[in-house]
């Protein structure tokens, strides 16, 4: 759906654009503290709607409404380390989950595509992780820190992150696509539906899952770089030479 399009939800809750409506239910979230009853009425109703459009455009998993809304909570949600506030419906019968607000608000699917992207970084996210500790205990100066393969400016671990360089995660995808002979579409199968609770898309082939390891370990190379730099001075730089390499394990 065109951000430019109105979004309007089944108990005629109606905002001009999809920006809109997605600053909308953010404020309603930001309210609530966390594990708090959403008890406003019209918030719990705006809720329960934009439920329901969420489970009339995802049709990959299963309903999220099920077997009727109890209430809603905010919650955090943590992922590798990584952490946001979401909504999660209570159902009645006492089963929960999470659900993503910008999707219902767009009204549309992940497609296969995307959840295989993300499958595959599930699936290298400790390796990595671990390149990065050792990266910093090898080369690290007297105060752990090491230099920004961009700026040329010290960081700590915690400013940093893994860049990859040359050739971007998503390209070391897409040639693993090619290599398996799924350049035209995804073959079902390969990763997880959508679940309660379910944070990130997982591969349930397991071969699939090995298989991507070694290929991403032979053509992967990535850098240190600092967390604060914007994509486009990531991009203009991707072609430099790396001073140090950071090693898979």
């Amino acid at each position: 759906m065109p951000r430019g399009k109105p979004v309007i939800l089944s108990n005629g809750s109606e905002w001009s654009t999809r920006q809109a409506a997605e600053d909308y239910f953010r404020d309603l979230r930001d309210r609530y503290p966390l594990e708090t009853v959403i008890d406003e009425p019209q918030d719990h109703d705006d809720l329960c709607a934009l439920l329901e459009r969420y489970d009339a455009a995802i049709y990959d998993g299963p309903s999220k409404i099920g077997c009727g809304v109890s209430h809603f909570v905010t919650r955090q949600n943590e992922v590798h380390g990584g952490k946001s506030v979401g909504f999660w419906v209570i159902r009645s019968d006492g089963t929960e989950t999470d659900f993503s607000f910008p999707t219902a608000v767009a009204g549309r699917s992940k497609d296969r595509d995307a959840g295989f992207v993300v499958a595959c970084r599930e699936s290298v996210y400790e390796i990595i992780s671990l390149a990065k500790k050792n990266h910093f205990a090898a080369f690290g100066n007297q105060s752990g820190h090491v230099r920004c393969e961009v700026t040329g400016e010290f960081v700590s671990a915690f400013d940093a992150k893994l860049d990859y360089a040359p050739t971007s995660f998503g390209d070391i995808v897409w040639e693993f696509r090619k290599v398996e002979g799924w350049e035209a579409a995804m073959p079902p199968g390969i990763v997880s539906p959508s679940a309660d609770a379910q944070l990130s898309t997982i591969f349930t082939d397991i071969d699939v899952l090995a298989r991507f390891r070694v290929f991403h370990a032979f053509r992967c190379q990535m850098r240190i770089v600092a967390k604060s730099l914007k994509p486009t001075q990531l991009l203009a730089t991707r072609s430099n030479p790396v001073r140090q390499p950071v090693r898979l394990p």
